[in-house]
């Protein structure tokens, strides 16, 4: 056996490559059934598992029929990349190989948000920037963009856009504990963006500003920060972000570093 290596890159652009070459799916389903069980490799998924997931209101023989064909025209295409089978069934389930290699740049990602986690617990910014900056070297993008509807995909999308924030607001705190106030602050509205809710990021981004010397946009930047809260949730600020805000209006006040 030649050996199967699998390279899956699902944030941003979709591509799915085995054994140096990329792999070009007839149907978006065909891809999808290769994200899918690349998800689930860890055990065989039941046929009746894949069904549901991809035509849910087909009757049992069609569902059945469908996935015979789609497999069949996967398979096919996997061939051309790999002369060890990709997929294997168990059964009446089916599987990524138990012997590929596999590489996704999602578990890449988590990876290295875990591992600046541990970094930035440990007291160690530098290395901990480090594996932040890794991770949104990765983060190109929402996992599988293209298939935003996709039921199965959704609760995936949401735990990967939620470390990606978490990792996105830290890098933001160390940027700015360095001194690195315009990238602090350049991330930071990024990020907001996405999440204009998010009252820490809004706290940081105000005090970048005001350590910058930009005290007028610190403040401006708490009036927007009520206004979204109010608008989208019907809350108020926190207290410690209205109390920066009251230090802030008394330009004879010296921040202290965080």
């Amino acid at each position: 056996m030649q050996g199967i290596r699998v390279r899956a890159y699902l944030l941003g652009d979709v591509r799915v490559i085995v054994n140096g070459r990329l792999v070009e799916t007839p149907s978006r389903h065909g891809r999808d059934l290769i994200v899918y069980l690349l998800l689930h490799r860890e055990t065989p998924t039941p046929r009746d598992v894949l069904i549901d997931t991809f035509w849910p209101r087909a009757r049992p023989a069609a569902g059945r029929n469908r996935l015979h064909v789609l497999l069949a025209g996967v398979r096919k295409t996997l061939r051309a990349a790999s002369a060890d089978p990709v997929i294997e069934r168990c059964g009446e389930a089916y599987r990524i190989a138990r012997a590929a290699q596999v590489w996704t740049d999602t578990d890449e990602f988590e990876r290295l948000c875990r591992a600046g986690r541990r970094a930035q617990a440990g007291a160690d910014p530098a290395e901990a920037t480090r594996h932040y900056e890794a991770a949104g070297m990765l983060f190109r993008g929402g996992f599988l963009p293209d298939r935003p509807y996709a039921d199965w995909a959704a609760a995936r999308r949401a735990a990967l856009r939620a470390v990606a924030l978490e990792a996105q607001s830290n890098l933001v705190l160390l940027y700015a504990g360095r001194g690195e106030y315009g990238a602090a602050a350049t991330l930071a509205r990024r990020i907001l963006a996405d999440d204009p809710c998010n009252e820490d990021v809004h706290r940081a981004l105000m005090l970048c500003y005001a350590r910058a010397g930009l005290r007028h946009l610190a403040l401006l930047q708490y009036r927007q920060l009520v206004t979204t809260l109010w608008a989208d949730l019907r809350v108020r600020p926190a207290a410690e972000t209205t109390e920066l805000y009251e230090r802030l209006r008394r330009p004879e006040r010296t921040l202290q570093p965080a």
